[in-house]
């Protein structure tokens, strides 16, 4: 009854942020890009992107917009998984093209925070090294600490280098 909404997601975090700003600190609030806060790997223009060339014209309204698509993945603070799909649903994201490439950098930062969560909880999880290190299993307070090495600490045998050991398959289904 505020005059929030309706949007999609307003129901949800994407509504509690402008209501919060615009409810408890008016004009205060200031817009953050979007390539960098709450970066969805989405198509920025309204024709499609055709071997990694955008066409038409910006969806915001702007004459000029960035493809976020392009980004680096180390410049993103925060992501927002509906087009690249949740992680836990185990999508490979092999394609070679502008989204796809960013889904999969995306969601393998996802499973190596998630990793590292896991490691951090003492709960006798192990790391084992993937990928040019060929370390031996180490205890979860150990670190390994080998140049190029991936941590993989479920028993997923799927992808590991990506999925860190916790899917079985892709799919929905191949959540560990």
């Amino acid at each position: 009854g505020k005059g929030f909404g309706p949007f999609y997601g307003s129901m949800t975090f994407q509504g509690i942020i402008p209501y919060y700003y615009d409810h408890f600190h008016p004009g205060t609030a200031v817009e953050l890009n979007r390539c960098i806060y709450n970066q969805m790997a989405d198509n920025p223009r309204d024709k499609r992107t055709v071997n990694d060339v955008v066409s038409g014209k910006c969806r915001d309204g702007r004459t000029d917009c960035d493809d976020c698509r392009e980004r680096k993945v180390e410049d993103v603070v925060t992501a927002h998984f509906t087009l690249c799909q949740k992680p836990w649903e185990c999508v490979v994201h092999d394609q070679d093209v502008l989204q796809h490439r960013l889904c999969r950098k995306l969601s393998g930062e996802w499973y190596r925070i998630r990793a590292d969560w896991e490691l951090s909880r003492n709960t006798g999880a192990k790391a084992k090294a993937k990928g040019k290190a060929s370390n031996n299993d180490t205890n979860a307070n150990t670190k390994i600490d080998a140049q190029n090495a991936v941590v993989v600490v479920g028993e997923g045998k799927f992808q590991p280098e990506h999925f860190r050991g916790f899917c079985n398959r892709g799919g929905k289904r191949g959540y560990l």
